[in-house]
Parts: structure tokens; sequence; C-alpha cells
């Protein structure tokens, strides 16, 4: 919708990308204090999530340039390539963890192993901090003018720079959707210091979402080998499927034992 440099070569889309990262660390913060996270840890949080960030960054368009080989025959990485938010997920989460685990190693092996003990617990504080991060850059796509929606006649619809015809919004759906999530997410990881299942919540809940989505997308969402499915789609069930089996494993080893 304005696609235009503000200034200091940053248009609207940077500053929201820039916002819903600052939040997301803002966000860690308040819920790490209310679960008793050690300074330590906190520290070892953030610096892995601004690792974990720019790999991501890179992620997103890793994966948009594989799906984009695999349509044209050629992998190209370029400022043309696009970007995928589920690649970007994908590989800042790999990274987040790789760092995580290596860095704990040797931070907390002689005071407790705090890094494992409090996993569960940062795992679905994230989820909610990912959520918010995802919704003010979809935010951040409207003003783009990316990820936009199919054609309609309808009074909801808006016209982008450079089209003939207006669209549907679907970046702002998907924001509302997400600010939503991030609520709920937020709402329990804040009212049950014991709460788990941030995470799950956020797989199962996102995954559906987006893969009903994409039959709203109008922009190039690149092929897959398996044709019934977009990209995007085929992770989003593989997102629903992990998120299922991840809230099972978290029930089974937390609750179901203490029930018996």
């Amino acid at each position: 919708m304005y696609p235009y440099e503000l200034f200091w070569g940053l248009d609207l889309y940077s500053l929201l990308l820039l916002t819903g990262v600052v939040s997301s660390f803002i966000i860690f913060r308040i819920c790490a204090d209310r679960r008793d996270f050690s300074a330590k840890l906190q520290n070892l949080i953030l610096f892995d999530g601004f690792v974990s960030v720019v790999a991501g960054y890179f992620g997103t368009v890793l994966f948009q340039g594989i799906y984009n080989g695999i349509k044209t025959g050629t992998f190209v990485l370029d400022k043309n390539t696009g970007a995928t938010f589920l690649g970007g997920l994908i590989v800042g989460v790999a990274i987040f963890f790789l760092v995580y685990f290596t860095a704990g190693h040797f931070l907390f092996k002689k005071s407790g192993r705090e890094h494992i003990t409090r996993l569960w617990d940062l795992i679905s504080i994230g989820a909610g901090a990912i959520a918010s991060a995802h919704a003010f850059g979809r935010i951040g796509c409207f003003f783009a003018g990316c990820c936009y929606g199919i054609p309609t006649d309808s009074f909801i619809g808006v016209q982008f720079p450079g089209m003939h015809h207006k669209v549907l919004p679907v970046q702002l759906f998907e924001s509302a959707f997400l600010f939503i999530l991030f609520g709920v997410i937020m709402f329990l990881n804040m009212k049950k210091k014991d709460f788990i299942f941030g995470m799950p919540l956020y797989m199962v809940g996102y995954g559906v979402w987006r893969y009903f989505i994409e039959f709203l997308r109008g922009d190039d969402r690149g092929e897959f080998f398996i044709k019934i499915f977009t990209p995007s789609q085929f992770t989003s069930v593989l997102m629903v499927i992990g998120g299922i089996v991840l809230g099972v494993f978290l029930y089974k080893k937390f609750y179901a034992k203490k029930k018996e």
C-alpha cells in the first residue's frame, strides 16, 4: 500500500519487521521474569534470539529461492527472489536451538543445567513471541504490497500501487488472526507458570489458518512436487502434525503421570 522509502533507506515494511522483532524480545523478558529465569539464561536467549532472527531472514529468501527453482528449474538468490515466512521460521528455529544447546552446555554445565530444566517453559514463551513478531510482519507485507489476495470487487478490497484491480487484503486478515493467537498464548503463559503448551497451540493454530488462507492468496505461491499443495500448504500440514505430536508428548510426559 505504501512501498516507498521513508528515511535512511527504510520503508514501512522494514520498520514493521523491526517492530515485530522488538516486540518479541519484550514479550520474552516479561514472561521470563514471570517464570524466574536467571539473568544468565535470559542473556543467552536474547543473544541467541538475535542470531536466529538474522539467520531466519536468510531462511525466508532461501526457501523462496528453492520454491522458485522447482517452478522455473533455475535456483537464484537475488533482490527479486522474494521471501516466505515459514522458511524463515524453520531456519531460525534450527539455528536458535543449535546455538542454545551448544552455548548452554558450556555456560550451565557447572550450575544445574538450567537451559535444560527450563526448556519447555522457554518454548512455550517463544510461541507467543513468534506470533507477535509474525503479526507485525504481516502488516509490513500489507504496506509492501506483497502476499496479497485474489482479485475482488468487494468493499474490503484494496488496490496496491501498480495494480489495475482490487484484491483481498489477506495480509491484514492473517495479522488479525495472529494477534488473537498471540493474545491467547500470552494469557495462558501469564496465568499459569507451568503452562507449556504454547508451541503446540501456535503450530496447530497457525498451520490450520495458513493452509486455508492460501486459497485466498493471489500472488505467485510457487510450485511444489505434490501438485495438490502449494509449498506453504505442505509446510502447514507438517506444522499441524508436528504440533499435535508435540502436544501429545508434553501431555504424556508432564500431565498423564500426575493424574495416575
